[in-house]
């Protein structure tokens, strides 16, 4: 107050979610999930591709684009839960969605068979999405994923 500062309210974040996928989900992620989230809707989210800084080890980028972060999106296929990177991410958005109740907003892309203990931890305390191709069922999906980001 002596210095004349003046608080901002709202929140201090770069980036509406992070989206955690596997590399081999990266067509549906640039080719569907970009376009309606940042270009219809306007939210600005972090992807490894394009938003990670070049020259720092990837999980520092990975730490510090979560913090940056509102939310978490995590983008769930057979490669996710393959992946070990997506792992990695996955257990820091369980640890942050516990301890600071950080919003998961899940997406399951396709049907995995085989859930580690941390992903049905995951889906056992949240509300996830389920990925419909074409159609009413798409429109619906995206009006929920919107719904999603306004009440997180």
């Amino acid at each position: 107050m002596r210095r004349n500062y003046v608080q901002i309210d709202g929140d201090n974040y770069l980036y509406d979610a992070f989206v955690a996928y596997s590399q081999n989900d990266s067509d549906w992620v640039t080719g569907k999930l970009l376009p309606i989230l940042e270009t219809e809707y306007e939210y600005k989210l972090c992807i490894h591709e394009r938003d990670f800084g070049v020259g720092a080890y990837i999980n520092d980028n990975i730490v510090q684009n979560i913090n940056n972060s509102k939310r978490m999106l995590l983008v769930l296929s057979e490669s996710f839960v393959n992946s070990g990177w997506c792992n990695f991410e996955l257990k820091l958005a369980l640890g942050k969605h516990i301890e600071e109740d950080f919003p998961v907003i899940v997406i399951i892309l396709q049907e995995v068979r085989h859930m580690n203990t941390s992903l049905k931890i995951l889906l056992k305390m949240t509300t996830y999405l389920e990925w419909k191709d074409g159609g009413a069922e798409e429109d619906l999906f995206w009006n929920k994923l919107k719904g999603a980001f306004k009440n997180k």
